[in-house]
C-alpha cells in the first residue's frame, strides 16, 4: 500500500512546528490542547512511548501533523497501572485487551484539510509496535462553559475505529466518557500465507534476486520451480511458503516467501555449538519409555579475570604448569655448582661446555620459572577454560521403527531464506516469523544459519533482532557457520511484570543461583589427572549478589516503605495472575538522586530536571536470552508500575558487580572526551538507606563506572554496514573504536533524546592472545602500591578518551575479539589468516598495529619464532604484567644475584625504572645503556614527539646517578648471546661509536629501543605485498595502503606523498576522526581539515614519585618550522612543580610540561594548548611581570573554566565567522580617521558576545561570574538586559 505521508518520529528540531501548528486555526485535534500552548520548551519533558510528526510527500515538505502514544491513557486520577481494571469496570469490552498489546492515542493535532494523515500514523505505529492490537484514543466529557476553541474533533478518527460506551450511558444523556478503538487488522493491508506453486517461481526469484542475486546467476531462471517439483526423499523436509498482501484493487500480490528445513542436524549442531541451554534441541517425556545417545564433546568458557594475572592466578599456574611445580634438579650434582658433570636438569641433556655454560646453569631455574610458567600467559589456551564433556541425549523409545531416535525427536526447525519485497515494509516481517511457526506446530524452536563469508541480508537482519546468538564449541572444523535461535514463546508469548510476593522469593533465588550453577558445571572436568585445591574465588561477585538479593527481598517483604522493589518477570498473558505465567526473570532497582554527580565524567543532557525524581537505579536484573529483544517493552512496563521514567545501571571495575542481562539493550553513556578541571570535587552526600551488607556506595567524582541509560525511548541500532577487520589493539586503534560505537552521539545529544541508541557493528579486532584481556583487567592488586591509580600496573600513558575506553566502557559487548597471529593477507580473496586455520573475511582491513618499541636489527629466535622468555619490550598491559612476576620470581630466587639491563632513554625508560625501584629492586643491580640517537630526516625532526624530552632527560639522568644505577651513554645494540639451544640470554652485545663492542651479563633485558613496526609484523605484510619504505607502512593522505581496502594508522606509517604538516605523533581521537570521515562512517560535525588541530597528550611516572605530563601541538606547517630554531619558553618551579610553556612564533602555546608530585590527573591541560598567549590571560605578560609563581596553579585559577567549558570552541567559532570580514577591511579601514572607531566598535561586539555566553552557560560554572545586571537594581537591570538584546540584534 502507498503510503500518502511521510511519518517519522518528532525530534526538538520539530519544536518550532508543532508550536506553530497549534496555534493553526485550521487544525483539528483531540487530546488536552491547552497542555501544549506556551509549553515548547517542556513538550518533550513528559513521557509519550512515541512521539511522531506526519510531513507531505512534496519536494518542500511542511508538518501537517503531530501525535503522541503511550502505554497509559491520559487521565490524570488514575493509576498508571489500572487502566485496564479501570476499562473493564467501566465499559463493556469483547475484544482481548491486555497490558502489552494496547497502546493510547493521547494525543493528535493536524491540518483539518489532511484528515487522512490518521490512517498513515496509525499505519506507522502498528509497524512500530510489532506486538500491539489495539490502539485506543479517549473522549472525554464536555465540560459546561468549555470554550469551543477547546473542542475535540474524533469524526476522522470515528472512521477507523469503533465507538465503545460506557455501561451507564443514555441516550437522553450522551455526554459521557467513551473509547475509540482502533483494531490492528482492520487497518494493516491483510497477509495471507500459502505453500508455494511451482507457477510462483517468477516472484519468489524476482524477490530472491533483490537481495541475493548469485542465486540466480548461479543456478538459473527456475531453480525455485525445480526445488517445488524435486521427488527425492530430501524434498520432502524443505517448505516453502509465500505470502501475499492485498493491494488497493483488492488483488492479492507476493509479498515475500519462507524457506524453511525440517532436517536439522541433531548431532552436527549439538557436537559443534552450545545448545544444552535450549534441550539440545530434542523433545523428551521422562514418564514414557525412553533410550539416550553419548556424545563427547569440547566446551570452552573465558577464564573469569581474577584467574588471569592476580597473585593467587599466578600460584595456581605455578603449581600446576608442572605438577607440584617447577622442580629443582636432583640428579646428585648440582648444576650451579660447577661440578664436572655438565647435566642440566631440563630433560636430562648432557650439555657441551662453552663460556656459557655456567652462566647458564647459575640461571637454570630462572629460565625454567620463565618458560614453563610466564611464557603461559601469551597462550591462547590461557585464556580459555577448555574441558571434555559428554552429553546425553534422551528420546522417547515408542512407536520407534527402524527410525534415528534422535532425529524422530527433533525440536526445531531451520529458516534457510525469509525475503520480502523491496516495498514491503521490514517491519511487518514479524508476522512471517509468527506463520513459520504455524507451519511446524509441534516444533519449539527455529535456527537461522549465516555464513561468515556472506553479507546478511536486509531482510535476515530484520529478521535476527528475533533471535539471539548461539556460542560455538571449539571444533576441528574451521570457519563455521554463525547460528542464532529463537523459540516459540519469543513470538507469541507476552512479557509482563508482578511485584515480588512472599511466594515469589524461591522463584527469584533460584534465577540468581541458575548463573553460578551453570558455572559450577562447566567447571567440572573428567579429564583432569591431578587433584589441585585453587586460590582463586571464581564466584565473587555472584556469592555477593545472592546475599544482598535475599537482604533486598527481606526489607521489601517486611517493610511497606522500603527503598528497592522488586519484581518478577514473566512471560504468558499479561492479563493473567502471576501463576498462571511462566517466570524468566526478575529485575530490583531504587532510586536514583545522583544524576548531577555524572556530568563531570559523562557526555550527559544538562536540562533533564524534571526527572530529578523519577530516575532510578538498576540494581540486578536477570533474564532468559531468549527474551533479551524484549527490553524495551520490559522498561516500559516497568516504568508503569513504578513511575520511573529514567534508568540507569552502574558498573565498577573495582567493585561487586551485579547482573544485568539487559546492559547492552541499554544506551552505552559515552565519557567526556576532553575533562574539566572540577573547582569543587565534594560528591552530593548520599541519602543513608538500610544497611545492605555487600551492596557497593558509588564515588560518581572517582570511580571508573560504565553507566548504561534507558529513558523508554525506542530502540535503534547504528554502526557499520560492511565487514570491517582491524588488526592490533593500539591507542588509535582504541580511539577508532570508540568512535564507531558512539557513531549515534552528537553534542546536542539529538539522537540520544530521540531513541535508545544501541551499537550494531560488524567490527573483528585481531589481537595477539592476552592483549584485550589485560587491557580490561581490574582485579589485580599491587602489594607495593597503596593506590592503584598511581601504580605502573594500571597508569595508562594516553590521553584521557583513549584511557576511558577501558575504564569507563567494555568493547567486548558489541566488538568482536579473536586472538591470534597473523599468517598473512589474501587481498584477492580478502581474507586474513590467523594460527594457520582460521579465515576472516573483510570487506575493509584496518592495520592498528603499531607498537612503541621494537628491535631494528635482526635478532636470534626460537625455531618457533619466539623472543627470549628474559626479553622484554613494554608494548601493552600484558607486558607489564609480565615484567611484574618476573621480577617478582628474580627478587624470590636470586635475591643478591640478579642484573636488569635496560636499554633506552625516553620517558617510558625512566617510568620503568621507577617501577623497578619502587617494587624492590635495587638501584645497584640495575644497568642503564643510553643509546646513541641518530638524527632522522628534516620531515622528521620537524615532528614534535610528546614522549620524548631532552631537556627532562638530563636531570632524569642525574638522578638515576645519584640512585647508583650504573649509565653508560652512545652505545648502539648489536646482539644478544643465549646457550645453547635454549632460548634465554646469557649476554648482551653493544657497540660504541668506535665500533667496539662491550658486553653485559644480564637476568632480564628490557629494552625500550623506539621501532614502530614490529619484526614479526613487517614479515607478513611482506608477504602479503604491501608497500614498505624500511620500517614504515606506506599511505596515501586518506591513509590508504597500496590495497585501496586496506588502510593503515600508527606512527608506522610514511605518507607517500609530499604533505606540510605533521601526521605521525598526533592526538589519537583526531585520527579515529579523521578516519571516520574518509572511510564515509560518520560525518564531521565541523568542516573537514587534513591538518590537525588538537594536541597529542602523555604522561609517566618518573623516579622519586614525580608526574610527568606532556601536551603538544602537532606542527601544521613543516615548511615553515626551521630543524634548530630556539621558541620562546617560559618556565616556573614551586613546591616540587615544574612547569615549562612553549610559545611558537606567533605566541601560541604548542607545548605544556608539567612535572610534579602531585598525582592528580591533568587531563584539563589539553584545553591551554593550541591557544593564543593572549587568551589566556595575557599568559606572557603576567609571567614577565613576576605574578605567575607556577603554571599549574594559573590553570587552576577560576577563569579558566570558561576555556573549559564544552560550548567554548563553538563561541570562538561564532567570533571567527564575525572578525574574519573585518581583518580583511582591515588595512582600509586604517587609511582614514575611521580607523580607531571602527576598532572600538568591534572590540564593544566581542565583549557583548563573551557577556552573552556568560550570561546563556551561568548555571554550568561552580564560580558565578559577576554580570552587569548584578551590579544594578532590579528596574535598571531589566532595561539593561532589554537593551542588551536589542544591540545583539542590531549586531546581526
Amino acid at each position: 500500500m502507498t503510503r500518502d505521508y511521510k511519518v517519522r518520529r518528532a525530534t526538538k528540531d520539530d519544536l518550532d512546528d508543532i508550536a506553530s501548528l497549534t496555534y493553526v486555526q485550521k487544525a483539528k485535534w483531540f487530546g488536552n490542547k491547552r497542555a501544549k500552548y506556551g509549553a515548547k520548551d517542556n513538550l518533550f519533558k513528559s513521557y509519550q512511548t512515541h512521539r511522531l510528526v506526519v510531513e507531505t510527500n512534496q519536494e518542500n515538505s511542511s508538518l501537517v501533523a503531530y501525535a503522541e502514544f503511550r502505554n497509559y491513557p491520559a487521565i490524570g486520577p488514575l493509576l498508571s497501572d489500572s487502566w485496564l481494571e479501570w476499562l473493564n469496570e467501566r465499559y463493556c469490552i469483547v475484544d482481548n485487551i491486555s497490558w502489552m498489546n494496547t497502546l493510547f492515542f493521547n494525543y493528535c493535532i493536524y491540518a483539518s484539510d489532511h484528515p487522512n494523515v490518521l490512517r498513515d500514523v496509525l499505519l506507522e505505529v502498528f509497524y512500530i509496535e510489532i506486538r500491539v492490537t489495539y490502539v485506543i484514543a479517549v473522549k472525554m466529557p464536555v465540560l459546561p462553559h468549555y470554550s469551543s476553541f477547546y473542542a475535540e474533533s474524533f469524526d476522522d478518527l470515528e472512521k477507523l475505529a469503533k465507538v465503545y460506551y460506557p455501561r451507564e450511558f443514555s441516550i437522553s444523556s450522551n455526554n459521557t466518557q467513551s473509547l475509540y478503538i482502533v483494531h490492528r487488522y482492520n487497518l494493516l493491508p491483510r497477509i495471507t500465507y500459502r505453500k508455494a506453486l511451482a507457477e510462483d517461481n517468477d516472484d519468489i526469484i524476482e524477490i530472491h534476486e533483490y537481495e541475493l542475486p548469485q542465486m540466480r546467476a548461479e543456478f538459473g531462471d527456475f531453480y525455485i520451480a525445480e526445488e517445488l517439483m524435486r521427488q527425492d526423499e530430501e524434498a520432502k523436509n524443505n517448505v516453502l511458503i509465500v505470502a501475499e498482501t492485498e493491494n488497493e484493487l483488492q488483488e492479492l500480490t507476493t509479498s515475500g516467501f519462507l524457506w524453511l528445513d525440517s532436517n536439522v542436524n541433531i548431532r552436527f549442531y549439538v557436537k559443534n555449538y552450545e545448545l544444552e541451554t535450549f534441550g539440545n534441541l530434542m523433545k523428551f517425556n521422562p514418564s514414557k519409555p525412553y533410550s539416550f545417545e553419548t556424545i563427547n564433546v569440547l566446551s570452552m568458557e573465558p577464564k573469569v579475570e581474577a584467574n588471569l594475572f592476580t597473585a593467587d592466578a599466578m600460584d595456581d599456574l605455578e603449581s600446576t604448569t608442572i605438577l607440584g611445580g617447577v622442580q629443582r634438579n636432583d640428579s646428585g650434582v648440582s648444576v650451579a655448582s660447577g661440578g664436572k658433570f655438565k647435566v642440566s636438569s631440563i630433560q636430562g641433556k648432557i650439555v657441551d661446555n662453552s663460556k656459557t655454560l655456567n652462566k647458564f646453569f647459575m640461571v637454570e631455574l630462572l629460565y625454567l620459572k620463565f618458560m614453563y610458567i610466564f611464557e603461559n600467559i601469551i597462550t591462547i589456551k590461557y585464556y580459555n577454560d577448555q574441558q571434555k564433556k559428554s552429553i546425553n541425549l534422551f528420546y522417547n523409545t515408542d512407536n520407534l521403527k527402524h527410525t534415528d531416535g534422535v532425529q524422530r525427536a527433533s525440536n526445531v526447525f531451520a529458516l534457510k531464506f525469509i525475503c520480502v519485497h523491496k516495498d514491503f515494509p521490514l517491519d511487518r516481517l514479524f508476522n512471517y516469523l509468527c506463520a513459520m511457526f504455524s507451519v511446524f506446530p509441534d516444533r519449539d524452536y527455529c535456527i537461522m544459519e549465516i555464513p561468515q563469508s556472506a553479507t546478511p541480508l536486509r531482510s535476515h537482519l530484520e529478521a535476527l533482532k528475533y533471535f539471539m546468538p548461539v556460542a560455538q564449541r571449539p571444533s576441528e572444523m574451521s570457519n563455521l557457520d554463525e547460528i542464532y535461535i529463537t523459540h516459540r514463546s519469543n513470538i507469541f508469548g507476552e512479557i509482563s511484570l508482578y511485584r515480588l510476593q512472599r511466594e515469589d522469593a524461591d522463584i527469584v533465588q533460584g534465577l540468581a543461583k541458575n548463573f553460578q550453577l551453570e558455572i559450577d558445571k562447566k567447571g567440572l572436568s573428567a579429564s583432569s589427572s591431578f587433584s589441585y585445591s585453587s586460590k582463586v574465588n571464581t564466584h565473587a561477585h555472584s556469592d555477593n549478589e545472592l546475599i544482598v538479593i535475599e537482604q533486598i527481598m527481606e526489607d521489601v517483604l517486611a517493610n511497606d516503605s522500603s527503598d528497592f522493589d522488586v519484581f518478577t518477570i514473566r512471560c504468558g498473558n499479561s492479563s493473567k495472575p502471576a501463576k498462571e505465567n511462566t517466570a524468566i526473570g526478575f529485575v530490583i532497582l531504587r532510586r536514583f538522586l545522583y544524576h548531577d554527580d555524572l556530568h563531570r565524567h559523562y557526555h550527559l543532557p544538562k536540562d533533564d530536571y524534571h526527572l530529578v525524581h523519577e530516575r532510578a537505579e538498576i540494581i540486578s536484573l536477570k533474564l532468559h536470552p531468549l527474551f533479551h529483544n524484549s527490553c524495551d517493552v520490559i522498561f516500559r512496563n516497568l516504568s508503569g508500575k513504578t513511575k520511573y521514567f529514567d534508568f540507569y545501571y552502574f558498573c565498577a571495575r573495582k567493585k561487586h558487580i551485579f547482573s544485568n542481562d539487559l546492559k547492552t539493550a541499554m544506551m552505552l553513556i559515552e565519557p567526556n572526551s576532553r575533562k574539566k578541571y572540577w573547582f569543587n570535587t565534594i560528591p552530593t552526600p548520599q541519602k543513608p538507606s538500610k544497611e545492605i551488607y555487600g551492596l557497593p556506595t558509588y564515588d560518581y567524582n572517582e570511580d571508573h563506572l560504565t553507566i548504561y541509560r534507558h529513558k523508554l525511548n525506542p530502540s535503534k541500532f547504528f554502526g557499520n554496514t560492511n565487514r570491517l577487520v582491524i588488526i592490533g589493539f593500539s591507542s588509535e586503534c582504541r580511539a577508532f573504536l570508540r568512535q564507531l560505537v558512539f557513531v549515534w552521539n552528537s553534542k546536542d545529544h539529538k539522537n540520544a533524546e530521540t531513541y535508545t541508541c544501541l551499537p550494531r557493528l560488524q567490527v573483528t579486532v585481531i589481537a595477539e592472545p592476552g592483549t584485550v584481556e589485560a587491557e580490561y583487567e581490574c582485579t589485580f592488586l599491587c602489594p607495593e602500591c597503596q593506590h592503584s591509580k598511581n601504580c605502573f600496573m594500571y597508569y595508562e600513558n594516553t590521553s584521557c578518551y583513549v584511557r576511558d575506553v577501558v575504564a569507563r566502557m567494555n568493547l567486548r559487548y558489541w566488538v568482536h575479539f579473536v586472538a591470534g597471529h597473523v599468517n598473512y593477507i589474501n587481498r584477492d580473496k580478502k581474507y586474513v589468516k590467523i594460527n594457520k586455520s582460521c579465515e576472516i573475511y573483510y570487506d575493509t582491513l584496518l592495520l592498528m598495529n603499531s607498537v612503541k618499541f621494537s628491535l631494528k636489527k635482526a635478532v636470534t629466535f626460537d625455531e618457533q619464532g619466539r623472543r627470549p622468555y628474559n626479553f622484554i619490550q613494554l608494548n601493552h598491559r600484558i607486558d607489564r604484567f609480565i615484567l611484574f612476576y618476573k621480577v617478582r620470581v628474580l627478587l624470590e630466587d636470586m635475591k643478591r644475584s640478579y642484573r636488569i639491563l635496560i636499554y633506552g632513554d625516553d620517558l617510558s625508560t625512566y617510568e620503568c625504572i621507577a617501577f623497578l625501584i619502587s617494587h624492590g629492586v635495587s638501584p645497584s643491580r640495575v644497568i642503564l645503556v643510553i643509546p646513541h640517537v641518530k638524527l632522522g630526516t628534516e620531515e622528521e625532526q620537524k615532528f614534535k614527539t610528546p614522549t620524548d624530552d631532552e631537556n627532562i632527560q638530563f636531570i632524569l639522568d642525574d638522578m638515576m646517578e645519584d640512585l647508583d644505577i650504573t649509565i653508560y651513554r652512545e652505545f648502539t645494540f648489536s646482539h644478544w648471546i643465549q646457550h645453547g639451544a635454549y632460548n634465554f640470554i646469557i649476554e648482551v652485545v653493544f657497540t660504541d661509536f668506535n665500533k667496539k663492542e662491550v658486553t653485559f651479563d644480564c637476568d632480564i633485558f628490557i629494552s625500550f629501543n623506539v621501532g614502530y613496526l614490529d619484526r614479526y609484523v613487517k614479515k607478513w605484510l611482506i608477504d602479503s605485498c604491501i608497500d614498505l619504505n624500511d620500517n614504515r607502512i606506506l599511505v596515501n593522505k586518506n591513509f590508504q595502503t597500496n590495497d585501496p581496502d586496506i588502510y593503515a594508522v600508527g606512527n608506522f606509517i610514511e605518507f607517500n606523498e609530499p604533505v606540510n604538516y605533521q601526521y605521525r605523533f598526533t592526538s589519537e581521537m583526531e585520527t579515529a576522526q579523521k578516519l571516520m570521515h574518509i572511510m564515509g562512517l560518520r560525518q564531521s560535525e565541523k568542516p573537514f581539515q587534513e591538518k590537525y588541530l588538537q594536541p597529542a597528550f602523555y604522561r609517566a611516572l618518573l623516579p622519586l614519585d614525580y608526574f610527568i605530563t606532556k601536551v603538544t601541538m602537532p606542527c601544521r606547517y613543516l615548511a615553515s618550522c626551521t630543524v634548530g630554531c630556539g621558541k620562546c619558553t617560559l618556565t616556573t618551579y614551586n613546591d616540587h612543580t615544574f612547569c615549562r610553556i612553549g610559545l611558537s612564533s606567533k605566541m601560541m602555546v604548542d607545548e605544556i610540561v608539567i612535572v610534579t608530585k602531585d598525582s592528580s590527573s591533568l587531563d584539563y591541560l589539553e584545553h591551554f594548548c593550541g591557544k593564543h598567549e593572549k587568551m589566556l590571560n595575557n599568559l606572557k605578560s603576567h609571567y614577565q611581570d613576576g605574578s605567575i609563581k607556577c603554571f599549574l596553579r594559573f590553570f587552576q585559577e577560576p577563569w579558566t573554566e570558561l576555556l573549559m567549558h564544552e560550548d567554548f570552541e563553538d563561541f570562538q567559532a561564532e567570533n571567527h565567522k564575525l572578525l574574519k570580514p573585518m581583518l580583511l577591511t582591515l588595512d582600509q579601514v586604517r587609511k582614514n580617521s575611521a580607523g580607531a572607531q571602527f576598532l572600538e566598535v568591534n572590540q564593544h561586539i566581542l565583549e557583548h558576545n563573551l557577556l552573552e555566553f556568560v550570561r546563556t552557560h551561568r548555571q554550568d560554572f561552580q564560580h558565578k561570574y559577576a554580570l552587569p545586571e548584578d551590579y544594578l537594581g532590579e528596574d535598571i537591570g531589566e532595561i539593561y538586559m532589554s537593551q542588551s538584546k536589542g544591540t545583539k540584534a542590531n549586531f546581526k
